[in-house]
């Protein structure tokens, strides 16, 4: 029968989180990528303090991590425990990346006849369509040192967080607790040395380290260990009670940030790829376990600002339509990549986060969430009740 318990509240510190992820990324690719500043300039000064919102992207995956993780490990014994996850990761995941696939050859083409603007930014070096259709672009982008079209660029993604559904479910379901607390704990320890090895034997191709799903297995597997964590009912007590652990921890942490974002910025920089993404993810994963079991703190507070939770609802449509849309009108205003180089470049990309937003919010109401609400049926099916904590976080999937 079903688990009654394993329908779960909403749980608004998530949505939070996503939203700052979300946001991070757009500050990225809309102001600190484009922004053309000479140096000494207030301009410059300012674009210094967004250097690693890259890692916007970093937060998604521990978010990742936490949320399947938890699904699986409290549908683990489910009678239909492959049948029903699958079917709602492809209802939340592929159809709306089906459709940008789909629409992406007529852009080319809409770009090639089109007699005013520069498009090429968004459709030039395409990568072969069938590595989009099967979620291994990152393999190939590795391969060539290459994103590909900047239209489907932040795609290698969605290719490394496909590639661990299909090797999670499969360690929760059939490992012990122990060995799977073993697995998960050898992943986090061996992304790191896995993108130094990348990174001696290939020393010019630093995005293999970045785009490769072992390389960045640390993110993933640390939302999977605070999943583990805040399901033990001792251990989520130790947490909440660790205040002097997060009075020195968290410090640390961001000191070591301050250090990265000045000695070593760049995504693809040595110091970055050896400890750099960790560093980021162990920091990430403090602060959600920080906010989930302190529910009055100013943190928590912060995550459940209702403006912030709306971002993170739309977060994964905004993420797969920002580069096309901004590409869009840059290249039609202004013949070129995205550059802001004054007022007016400024106000181009404004407008198209407005209308991304936008867009981003009508795909999830009529397109997005109606098809999720159809994969969620049927439920999980378990053969007995089982006790599960009451913390479980199931339901927060429907969003995911």
């Amino acid at each position: 029968m079903e688990n009654a318990r394993l329908i779960a509240r909403r749980i608004p510190e998530l949505d939070g989180l996503r939203g700052i992820a979300i946001g991070l990324v757009l500050i990225w690719h809309y102001f600190v990528i484009p922004t053309q500043a000479a140096p000494a300039k207030w301009l410059s000064y300012a674009r210094v303090f967004g250097c690693l919102t890259w890692s916007g992207v970093d937060l998604f995956f521990v978010l990742s991590g936490f949320l399947i993780g938890g699904i699986l490990l409290d549908a683990r014994n489910a009678t239909n425990y492959f049948q029903v996850f699958y079917r709602r990761r492809f209802f939340r995941i592929v159809p709306i990346y089906a459709a940008i696939l789909l629409v992406f050859p007529y852009l080319e083409i809409a770009a090639q006849r089109m007699h005013h603007g520069d498009f090429s930014w968004l459709t030039t070096d395409p990568l072969p369509w069938y590595v989009y259709w099967t979620f291994t672009q990152n393999f190939w982008m590795a391969h060539h040192v290459s994103f590909g079209a900047n239209t489907l660029a932040i795609t290698w993604s969605l290719a490394i967080e496909e590639q661990f559904y299909l090797t999670l479910p499969l360690i929760v379901r059939f490992f012990s607790r122990r060995s799977l607390l073993t697995c998960v704990l050898s992943g986090i320890c061996l992304a790191p040395l896995a993108r130094m090895a990348i990174r001696l034997v290939w020393p010019h191709n630093w995005v293999a380290g970045f785009v490769f799903m072992p390389c960045r297995a640390d993110a993933l597997l640390l939302g999977v260990l605070a999943a583990i964590l805040i399901r033990d009912d001792a251990l989520r007590a130790r947490i909440q009670h660790s205040n002097l652990f997060f009075a020195i921890s968290m410090p640390i942490l961001l000191l070591g940030i301050a250090f990265l974002g000045w000695k070593s910025p760049d995504m693809g920089g040595s110091l970055m790829q050896f400890v750099g993404y960790s560093w980021l993810a162990l920091f990430y994963v403090s602060v959600l376990l920080y906010a989930l079991t302190r529910r009055t703190s100013l943190v928590s507070k912060f995550l459940r600002i209702k403006r912030l939770g709306w971002l993170g609802g739309i977060a994964y449509g905004t993420y797969l339509l920002h580069q096309v849309i901004q590409g869009t009108l840059f290249g039609y205003f202004w013949s070129h990549e995205p550059h802001i180089t004054g007022a007016n470049t400024l106000l181009t990309a404004l407008v198209a986060l407005a209308m991304t937003l936008v867009i981003a919010r009508l795909s999830w109401r009529f397109f997005e969430n109606p098809l999720i609400r159809f994969g969620h049926h049927p439920d999980y099916q378990f053969t007995e009740l089982e006790l599960v904590p009451s913390t479980s976080f199931l339901e927060t999937s429907k969003t995911l």
